[in-house]
C-alpha cells in the first residue's frame, strides 16, 4: 500500500546510502519527501534524491515558494511516516529535547512521536555517549522506534558499532512499522532449520531444511508485534528484532523448548527435527577404512508429543514433510499430537526459496499456493490467527 514517507537526511558520511534508501522507498510504490539538513547537502545533492523521489528535495524553512503550505506542518502531520537515516547525534539531541531551528527538527516537532524512525549513524564515541544514549531513551520512551547502528568499519578507521543499517534493514523496519499489530500482546515461539545427530565429533545425520520458512514466520510474527523467540537449528539466517537461541541437536532444541514453553501463546514448530540418531556416538572420527560400517539407530525426543501434554493456554502449531498422502498424514499427526494446525509442507519446499503448504485444522484444509517463502509465511500467520484465532480452546 502506498504511503507518505518523509526521508530526513542528516550530515553524516552516510548520507549517500540514504539516496539508495529514497530509491528503495519509491520503486516500492512510496512516496517519498526527502528533507536535506544543510550539513546533508554538503555531502549530497538535492537533486539526487528529487530525482529518485520524483518530488521536490527540501532543504530550507522558507525556500518554498507556495506560501500558502506550510512545509514543516504538512510534512510533519499528513506523513505517514518520518523516517530519519542517518540520524546524527545532533538531530537525535535536538528531537529529544525540543529543539526545532531548522526545517527537518521543525518536521520532528509537528510530527507524532510514534510516527517516527531514526537509523542513528556516527562514531562509536558520539553513539555511546551518555548524553546521546539518553537522547535515545528518552525518543523510545515517547514512542519513536529505532533501527540499531551495525558494527563495521567507521569514517574514523575504527571497527566498531556506529554504521548506518543496511538498506535492506532499514526496509524491513518500515514493512514492520506500516504492518497491523494484530499480535500485539502475544508471547511467540518459533523452532526452526535442521537438527543434526551425531555419528562422531564431525560426522552427523541431518536433512536439507534451510530455516528459511521458520525465519520467514518469525519476521512476520514480529512485525505484527508479538514477542518472539526464534530457536533456530543450524542455520546462516539471522533476524533482528527477535530473541534469537541456536541450537543443534534435537536434545538441545527440547531443552529449550521444555524451558520457554511455559511463557509462550504460540509454538510454531517449523523445524526440521531429527526422528532418529546414532545410538552409539562415537568419541573419536570413524575412520574411513572402518569395514562394515553399521549404524544402530534409535528414536530421538518427540518435542510436540511431550509439550502437547503440558499446554494449558498454549496454541500448537506442527509441520508435516510429507511424500505422500500430504492431507491424510497431516490429519493423523494433528490428531495423535493434540494439535491445533498443521501446515503440510511438500518436500520439493525444502532448500527452495518458494513454497506451496496446506493448513489442516480438525474441521478444514485451506490451501497456500505457491510463493516466496517471506509472502507464505505472511500468508500462514494470517491463517494461523484465523484458524486458530486468538482465544479460542485447544482444538478450535
Amino acid at each position: 500500500m502506498k504511503k507518505k514517507i518523509t526521508l530526513g537526511v542528516t550530515g553524516s558520511i552516510a548520507a549517500y546510502k540514504a539516496a539508495e534508501l529514497a530509491s528503495a522507498l519509491t520503486q516500492a510504490g512510496h512516496d517519498v519527501h526527502a528533507v536535506l539538513t544543510r550539513n546533508a547537502a554538503s555531502f549530497i545533492s538535492p537533486l539526487t534524491f528529487a530525482t529518485l523521489t520524483h518530488n521536490k528535495a527540501h532543504t530550507d524553512m522558507f525556500a518554498d515558494e507556495d506560501h500558502t503550505r506550510v512545509t514543516h506542518i504538512d510534512l510533519g502531520t499528513t506523513s505517514d511516516l518520518i523516517l530519519i537515516a542517518p540520524a546524527t547525534y545532533n538531530i537525535l539531541g535536538k528531537a529529544a529535547h525540543g529543539i526545532a531551528d531548522d526545517l527537518l527538527s521543525s518536521i520532528l516537532a509537528a510530527a507524532a512521536p510514534d510516527k517516527v524512525l531514526f537509523a542513528p549513524a556516527m562514531n562509536v564515541n558520539m553513539y555511546q555517549n551518555p548524553a546521546c544514549q539518553a537522547s535515545v531513551a528518552a525518543l523510545l520512551q515517547r514512542g519513536c522506534q529505532f533501527v540499531e547502528p551495525e558494527a563495521g568499519m567507521l569514517a574514523c578507521g575504527v571497527m566498531a558499532k556506529g554504521r548506518l543499517a543496511k538498506v535492506p534493514a532499514i526496509l524491513e523496519a518500515v514493512e514492520a512499522f506500516f504492518c497491523p499489530k494484530t499480535l500485539a500482546g502475544k508471547t511467540i515461539l518459533i523452532t526452526a532449520g535442521a537438527t543434526r545427530e551425531y555419528l562422531d565429533p564431525i560426522r552427523f545425520l541431518s536433512n536439507s531444511s534451510s530455516g528459511r520458512m521458520g525465519v520467514a514466520l518469525a519476521r512476520a510474527c514480529r512485525n505484527r508485534g508479538a514477542s518472539v523467540t526464534l530457536l533456530l537449528a543450524n542455520s546462516a539466517l539471522d533476524l533482528d528484532g527477535v530473541n534469537l537461541v541456536r541450537v543443534d541437536t534435537v536434545a538441545e532444541m527440547a531443552d529449550a523448548v521444555r524451558r520457554l514453553f511455559g511463557a509462550c501463546d504460540w509454538l510454531i514448530a517449523a523445524a526440521a527435527v531429527s526422528d532418529f540418531r546414532p545410538a552409539d556416538r562415537s568419541p573419536v572420527k570413524i575412520k574411513k577404512n572402518s569395514a562394515g560400517l553399521i549404524l544402530n539407530l534409535e528414536p530421538t525426543t518427540d518435542i510436540l508429543q511431550e509439550i502437547s501434554r503440558l499446554r494449558t493456554k498454549q496454541k500448537l502449531i506442527g509441520f508435516a514433510a510429507e511424500s505422500e498422502n500430504l492431507l491424510e498424514n497431516a490429519r493423523l499427526k494433528l490428531k495423535k499430537k493434540n494439535l491445533d494446525l498443521v501446515v503440510a509442507n511438500y518436500l520439493d519446499n525444502f532448500a527452495s526459496p518458494t513454497g506451496r503448504v496446506w493448513l489442516v485444522a480438525p474441521d478444514q484444509a485451506v490451501e497456500l499456493p505457491e510463493q516466496p517463502k517471506e509472502t507464505l509465511a505472511e500468508a500462514i500467520v494470517d491463517g494461523i490467527a484465523g484458524l486458530v484465532g486468538a482465544g479460542a480452546e485447544p482444538g478450535l
